[in-house]
This record gives structure tokens, sequence and C-alpha cells, in this order.
């Protein structure tokens, strides 16, 4: 087939892997059942575990290492949980979430405090994909900034922060939220510098910091940086126990004791104090140590894996700039869906072709170490 001219968005280093980061390494001892699967998967951010996968290895966890239940969300292994993300975070405590939404809305509630005007990115999950909850259920005035952007600059926040000093009715700003990386962007990182930045003229403020960090140990990995290098700039941080960690569902939202310390009664105030969460904080547990490593070995095999593809005039890679796991995979091929069939029977799974351009958006995840780059990149081939 004819070879198309696509230009790459950036160079190979956009998915360079750093050696592991201090504190955040260590794989644990893999169990049976993960021996047994097979599957690659360029569909999620996680394993994206199936019922029975989840269930025996949820099994295996509980007989090797005694995990003792939580009571609403408190105490057992989530009290272990959340210990152990505030220490990598830097934050002196951290609190189990059902979902990340709950977990960004409380911190920009408790955070806002008198002010109730929020900066946030006009393509983050708080303003988009959260059903106005801010606004709505705490009253909350969310300003977007930078729209179509992952990074938006400190003049953009002072500008917002003027016009609001300058109102003819007293407001403020309460709270300064980033998300980073930013789905909508195709996980593309806000720049760290600029965060640094704008961190500074926040403090100066008196404005509060929000971190959405739902991949954000993706992006530790890309840029060398460690959890709590990112998590130093803000007040709160969210990081999600299912993207990368591969719980079925949950959170964890970071801080100051003083922050955390009664947070359980606002959770269950919106309904999020589910009995029991053991199954979920058990396996986000158990990846919590391994997830750098293995992610890193599977952008190194992602990088080989381009190589091979690109010997054959039928694909062509784009990477995201400052991007993390996310790349498009462009293809001549006419009938794609047959070709994602016929990848499926060779047990890798593509998402559905996407309709903005000819090809694949595709993602990077620890099921590329389930193969090699050399078996993965002949499936390809031969599903043509």
């Amino acid at each position: 087939m004819k070879r198309r001219d696509f230009i790459k968005a950036s160079s190979a280093a956009a998915f360079a892997v750093t050696t592991p980061l201090s504190g955040f390494a260590g794989k644990h001892q893999s169990f049976e059942v993960e021996k047994e699967w097979k599957t690659v998967k360029f569909t999620r951010d996680g394993l994206d575990l199936t019922p029975k996968e989840y269930s025996t290895l949820l099994d295996e966890i509980v007989v090797r290492e005694g995990i003792k239940s939580d009571s609403y969300s408190r105490f057992g292994i989530v009290e272990k949980l959340e210990k152990r993300m505030a220490e990598i975070l830097g934050k002196e405590s951290a609190v189990f979430m059902p979902t990340g939404t709950l977990a960004n809305h409380i911190a920009v509630r408790e955070l806002s405090g008198k002010n109730d005007r929020v900066i946030v990115q006009a393509e983050s999950h708080l303003y988009n994909d959260s059903g106005d909850c801010a606004q709505k259920l705490s009253g909350l005035n969310l300003i977007p900034i930078a729209r179509n952007k992952a990074t938006f600059t400190l003049d953009d926040v002072k500008n917002v922060v003027e016009q609001t000093e300058n109102g003819r009715v007293k407001t403020g700003v309460g709270v300064i939220s980033i998300e980073s990386p930013v789905r909508r962007k195709d996980n593309e990182m806000f720049d760290f510098e600029m965060m640094k930045t704008i961190a500074s003229y926040a403090k100066e403020k008196g404005i509060k910091m929000h971190l959405d960090g739902a991949r954000m140990f993706n992006a530790c990995v890309h840029s060398g940086k460690s959890p709590s290098d990112f998590a130093s700039m803000f007040d709160t941080v969210y990081v999600s126990l299912y993207k990368d960690f591969n719980a079925a569902s949950g959170a964890v939202l970071a801080g100051p004791k003083e922050f955390t310390k009664n947070l359980f009664h606002v959770r269950r105030m919106f309904g999020g104090g589910m009995p029991q969460v053991w199954p979920f904080a058990a396996v986000a547990n158990h990846y919590l140590d391994s997830f750098s490593d293995d992610y890193s070995q599977s952008v190194k095999q992602a990088e080989q894996l381009f190589g091979l593809l690109e010997k054959n005039s039928t694909f062509k890679i784009e990477r995201i700039p400052n991007g993390t796991n996310v790349f498009k995979l462009y293809t001549d091929i006419p009938d794609r869906e047959k070709f994602r069939d016929n990848l499926k029977k060779r047990d890798i799974l593509i998402p559905a072709p996407d309709k903005s351009f000819n090809g694949f958006k595709m993602k990077i995840n620890a099921t590329l170490l389930r193969s090699t780059p050399e078996k993965t990149a002949k499936a390809f081939e031969e599903a043509v």
C-alpha cells in the first residue's frame, strides 16, 4: 500500500524513560494468575483486568498477605494504602475517595474557604466531565482558561486574579486547580517549569493549589521527576487508583493532616462512605511499588515496537508533544475494523478507529510486557 507522509509530532525523547524513581521502585512478586495473562491491550491506562482476572488475583492477595478489611472506607488495608500513598507523595496524610470526581470536588470545596472562584484548565476533567458538581453542590465559580491547551501561563492566572480583585463587588480566587497529564489533550503534561512559577505566585497571593494527578505517576516516568516533586507544589493532590494501579475503582486525596483529619465526614456527606472498599485498596496496594519499573519497561518496549512497525509502509507513528502514554497509529488499511478483529484473534486489543484521522489512538501500559516487540509487530503485520 502507498505510504503517506506523516509528520511526527515530537522526537523519541517524548517517551524517554528515566531510572527508577527514588522511593518508588521495586517489582512485586508476581502471582501465579499474573503469569497466565496473555492479552496485550492498547486500550487503557492500566491492565484493565477482567472480572475473572481481578477476582483470582484478589484471592491470591488475600491468602498471601492476610488483608485486613476496612469499615466504611477506614482502617485496615485502606489505612495502610493511605499512609503509603501519603509517604510517596511527600504529604502528611491521605484519604480514600470512591472516585476522582469526588476527590477533585472535595479538594477545591475545602481549599477555597471564603473565596469561591477556582481557576481551572478549560480542558480539565473538573470543568468538563464532573456534571458541574462544584458549581451546583458547593456554589463555586469555576473559571476556565487556556482553551484547547494543556498548560496555562502565569499571565493567564494574573489576568483572572487582577480582574477579580478589581471588580465592583469584592471577590477572590481561592484555588488554582491543575490537571496533569490532561486526558482531553491526549494525556499531555502541564509544563513543569510553568507549574513551579504559578505555584510560587499562588503562595505569594495566598491562593491554594490542587493537583488533579489522576495519571501523575505516568508523568513521573516521562519527566524524570518524583511524585513528591510534583506534589510539593500543591496543597492537595488526587491520584487515581484504577488508572495506573489497576483497582476496580477508587482514588486517594492527599494533603496536610489538618486538611484530611475530618475529611471522612465530608466524604460521607456526599454519599462516598462506602461500607467496604478493601477489594479496591488491596489491588492498588499490590501494584503501588511496581508501577514505575513496569511502566518504564513498557515505554522502552513501545519504542522498540514503533521502530519495527515503521519499517512497514503500512504504519506510521505520531507521538504527542510533551506526552505520556498516548500515541497515534496511522495506517492506510481500508478496512480498519477487520484489522482490529484480526488483532483480537491474536490476543491484541486496540481501540475503535479514530474518526478524526486515519488510524487509532493507542495507549501504552504494562500489558506490553506480556509479549515482545518482535512478536507484537509480527501480529500487526499478519493482521493486515
